[in-house]
């Protein structure tokens, strides 16, 4: 087994992130607020935009976790830039596969974007939401300091069945 590598997701990874999203709603369909349904039919012209590096942009970045050539966890935030709210950023996308699972892939993923995201000087909050039920992702987040705020009832509906979101956040500075 090789060393896990995070780094930064270029448009040159656009075909293993969109390979490895697609994966991840497949296998994980009540995890996601996106669905893979909807997803699979977007162009890989759509993931070469979300990892290219813009100034429009600032916050948004991807960090991928690779197996050597292989990339198996990923982790995204996205910022937002209307005046008022451009001291916050989500956390989105976050996928870590079953094989690199309790290899301390997701802490490494987590480590890499906070470190980002605190080097942005105007960004002082991330949140996210984590489907209930998915308690490993929630004490993932927990362990980097994030604080459940409440829950947005039957939130997500897969297969008939409903689950709600937590919300979380975490306060950078």
């Amino acid at each position: 087994m090789s060393v896990l590598r995070i780094a930064r997701l270029l448009p040159e990874d656009a075909e293993p992130y969109q390979a490895l999203r697609l994966r991840g709603l497949r296998e994980h369909p009540e995890a996601f607020t996106s669905s893979f349904e909807e997803e699979q039919t977007r162009p890989l012209s759509a993931a070469l935009t979300r990892l290219t590096v813009t100034p429009d942009l600032p916050h948004d970045v991807f960090f991928g976790a690779w197996q050597g050539q292989q990339l198996l966890g990923v982790v995204g935030v996205q910022g937002r830039y209307r005046k008022k709210e451009r001291h916050t950023a989500t956390v989105v996308g976050t996928f870590v596969a079953p094989e690199l699972r309790g290899q301390g892939a997701g802490n490494a993923l987590m480590k890499a974007l906070l470190a980002h995201t605190r080097a942005c000087q105007e960004l002082m909050q991330l949140d996210l939401t984590v489907t209930e039920g998915n308690d490993h992702a929630r004490r993932l987040y927990e362990r980097f300091g994030f604080i459940a705020w409440g829950v947005c009832p039957n939130a997500v509906l897969v297969d008939g069945a409903l689950a709600g979101k937590i919300h979380m956040a975490l306060r950078l500075r």
